[in-house]
């Protein structure tokens, strides 16, 4: 197969040094070019590394021969995942902490697992006051008390003769400091997502003395409230080359410009350019595409479940990214029997082992300031009776995208995916919040981004937008004297053929 690589494509293809930076915006083709430069390349042999194993699963469809592709946990199996296979969980729940610790003071367990969680992303060689929380969210227990609960957590996860549960960041942090070879094995190792990178994986992969390309997006950081840490800024990386991706092949003009909107408002000077394909940016959707299949992307699983529900009551089929199961409703369902004190309504006693009540339940929540307790607790209240509309969204749900008349999805879980009409929910948080810190807005940010830029042809934006867009038009009257509070010529154009067709609806 032959390709016409763009200028900034090629400058990578035939990059010759020791570290290089790739930033790259939406759908600028980070994965093909990287393809490329290890086509041009032949006998090197490479680590693609991937995010995640569905990441792994298609650059390995994409990649030569030279190139083994996989995820950080994959390298750590071998030596140390195997050995805690049957203790694996995918997260600790805080009665495990406060079994181990015995205790039923909540804010020491939650605090202890949150000490213990920040040092498994970090790159530090063992739990220190460095990784607790910040002194406002340690809820009054003393700092010590906190670092030895952290560290008791620590050496049971350890043992491989304890029962303690682990998780798979736990032997993900074993293998870091184990100090891995991986020159040895490879010539030239390809790092992807590299801005959504944990710090105990960059660690082990800036320590290696093999070439090193690393390639993100600093816009697409989403993760940092898993202890996700831009990679691409390491400062490691001080003396590496540095080439952009921003010519997009997703999409054309239009959602560029909401794109551009959005990075302006996170700080960045550069601008990603559209392809000449026709798209448009419109404010509702439109009855004429009513039957057209659309994806509604979400912030939280609140707003997945309200697109859904509200799909499923006009007798649409909905497909769940990811499946529906990945959104907690069985386990939502038991917490409403657990409420109602019908636990013999529940398909998992779960919850009654342990909790004594709903009551307490709640009081933990209140206690840990949990995210995903409290989400739940409002689901009950917003939802109400949840079996009853749970039973609508399951009977409507479908398993495969293709026979669904609309596809739902977090945010989170878009990343990396793309649909030819997208329609973003009113759930994002308001940027323009001044109650946000500096680190809250940009992550916000990110995330509408992402959201944004997962859109092809048709893009739905929400409120949210379109305040910024107005924004942005103010901002550029002040900066171009050739143009006017609407906007360029160009841009009042677009903004009167969208008008037209909300009309025409």
């Amino acid at each position: 197969m032959s390709y016409i690589s763009t200028p900034e494509q090629e400058a990578i293809i035939h990059w010759q040094g020791k570290q290089l930076v790739v930033s790259a915006f939406a759908g600028t083709g980070k994965t093909s070019t990287l393809v490329r430069y290890a086509l041009a390349n032949p006998q090197s042999r490479m680590l693609y590394l991937a995010y995640n194993r569905a990441i792994r699963d298609e650059a390995e469809r994409k990649f030569p021969f030279n190139v083994e592709c996989k995820t950080s946990h994959q390298l750590a199996w071998p030596n140390f995942g195997r050995h805690y296979q049957k203790r694996l969980r995918g997260s600790l729940r805080i009665t495990d902490v406060a079994r181990l610790l015995n205790t039923r003071f909540w804010p020491l367990a939650k605090t202890s697992l949150t000490t213990l969680e920040r040092f498994l992303c970090s790159a530090d060689p063992e739990p220190s006051f460095q990784h607790l929380p910040a002194e406002e969210d340690r809820c009054g227990v003393d700092a010590g008390k906190i670092l030895g609960g952290a560290q008791i957590l620590w050496h049971e996860m350890q043992r491989t003769d304890a029962t303690f549960p682990v998780t798979h960041d736990t032997y993900l942090k074993l293998y870091q400091l184990s100090q891995p070879a991986l020159a040895a094995r490879w010539d030239t190792i390809l790092f992807d997502e590299a801005q959504d990178a944990n710090p105990v994986t960059s660690g082990f992969v800036l320590n290696q003395p093999c070439r090193v390309i690393l390639v993100g997006d600093r816009h697409q950081q989403i993760y940092r409230f898993r202890g996700a840490d831009n990679a691409l800024d390491a400062p490691g990386l001080a003396g590496a080359d540095r080439l952009w991706l921003t010519q997009s092949f997703r999409f054309g003009p239009a959602v560029a410009r909401q794109a551009c909107v959005l990075l302006k408002e996170a700080g960045e000077e550069r601008a990603v350019t559209g392809s000449d394909t026709p798209d448009e940016v419109l404010t509702r959707f439109p009855t004429a595409l009513a039957d057209k299949h659309r994806t509604v992307l979400s912030r939280t699983v609140a707003g997945v479940i309200g697109a859904a529900l509200s799909a499923s009551l006009e007798e649409k089929k909905v497909y769940w990214v990811g499946g529906i199961e990945g959104y907690r409703t069985e386990e939502l369902e038991d917490l409403f029997w657990f409420s109602a004190e019908m636990p013999e309504r529940m398909k998992s006693v779960m919850l009654t082992k342990e909790y004594r009540d709903y009551e307490e339940y709640c009081r933990v929540a209140k206690a840990t300031n949990d995210a995903e307790m409290g989400q739940s607790i409002r689901l009950l209240d917003m939802y109400f009776p949840l079996p009853q509309k749970l039973a609508i969204m399951r009977r409507q749900a479908v398993t495969s995208e293709k026979d669904a008349d609309v596809t739902v999805c977090t945010a989170h879980r878009a990343k990396g995916l793309e649909w030819p009409v997208v329609v973003l929910n009113d759930d994002f948080a308001d940027v323009t919040d001044p109650l946000l810190s500096a680190e809250e807005r940009i992550d916000e940010i990110n995330l509408l981004y992402v959201a944004t830029t997962r859109a092809m042809k048709t893009l739905v934006i929400n409120e949210l937008l379109q305040a910024l867009n107005g924004q942005n038009a103010v901002s550029d009257d002040t900066d171009e004297d050739n143009e006017t509070e609407n906007g360029t010529p160009e841009e009042r154009e677009q903004v009167s053929e969208e008008a037209d067709e909300d009309r025409a609806c």
